[in-house]
């Protein structure tokens, strides 16, 4: 395993499109921090801010919001973790588009170890790139509200950041496997955008339709079951609530929103049975 890790190690760090995407994830997601902080802080005249001073649920959710550009409100979308999952579809995509993976079995014949390193280091890489990107969106956010007083609370800081990460390398993991499963690099970047973007839209869609027609919500309580759907859950914590936009704690496991137990078993789930097919195949099959 220690060989295989190794192995997998020098190719990642040493192929371009590593750097690229990993330099590519951070300007989407650090940018943004950095534009959307701007654009706020333009339209707000500076003697409102000086003074000011946040704290509870205000001050967490802007601490949170500034580190992972609004991904934990409901319903919006972790740009960084999509990009960066990218690097998972090219580790795979790179060995069977040119080849390779016949030179990485030479040098490395134990398969499942193959398997196994590959998705440590780039679930690693992945995580590091996340927990960069907290850091620093975070940073740029804090001087261009430079004068606004804000009450750090160092735990649900750890766990935004820990929260992120998990769903960053769930995801990337995902992107893994779909590509060990279909030997398509191309393929798999569409179907990693296409499917929460598109199909998943069109289901909940028509979920919907379904129960204005039947006055039943069964159909649209359901779909939060759909695994990107449930995923999303993992990071988004703030959204509507019974007393308006806020704080949604305390929410039943499996309720409606999912808590974010919840949105990992299913989510969760779905990746580790999708890896666990993925392994299969990749044992399997003929390189």
């Amino acid at each position: 395993m220690s060989a295989a890790l190794r192995y997998e190690w020098a190719r990642l760090r040493t192929l371009r499109s590593t750097w690229w995407l990993s330099i590519g994830s951070l300007v989407a997601g650090i940018g943004f921090t950095l534009i959307g902080s701007l654009v706020i802080r333009v339209n707000i005249r500076g003697d409102e801010l000086n003074g000011q001073h946040l704290d509870g649920e205000m001050a967490r959710f802007f601490v949170a919001a500034a580190m992972t550009q609004f991904s934990n409100v409901d319903g919006m979308f972790y740009l960084l973790a999509y990009v960066a999952a990218i690097i998972g579809v090219l580790a795979w995509g790179h060995e069977y588009r040119h080849g390779m993976i016949r030179a990485t079995l030479t040098a490395v014949p134990q398969r499942p170890a193959v398997f196994a390193a590959k998705y440590v280091v780039v679930g690693a890489w992945v995580g590091a790139l996340v927990v960069i990107s907290c850091l620093v969106s975070l940073f740029v956010a804090g001087v261009v509200f430079m004068g606004l007083d804000i009450s750090y609370d160092l735990t649900a800081m750890l766990l935004t950041v820990f929260t992120h990460v998990v769903y960053a390398v769930l995801l990337t993991w995902l992107a893994m496997a779909a590509t060990v499963l279909v030997r398509h690099q191309t393929f798999s970047i569409v179907l990693l955008f296409l499917w929460p973007l598109g199909i998943e839209n069109l289901i909940r869609g028509f979920a919907a339709i379904l129960s204005g027609f039947t006055t039943n919500d069964t159909f649209s309580e359901a779909t939060r079951f759909l695994p990107f759907n449930a995923g999303g859950r993992i990071i988004q914590n703030f959204g509507d609530t019974p007393g308006g936009f806020g704080l949604q704690d305390n929410l039943d496991l499996f309720g409606n929103p999912l808590s974010a137990w919840g949105g990992f078993i299913v989510f969760g789930g779905f990746v580790a049975l999708l890896t666990a097919g993925s392994l299969a195949s990749f044992v399997k099959r003929d390189a």
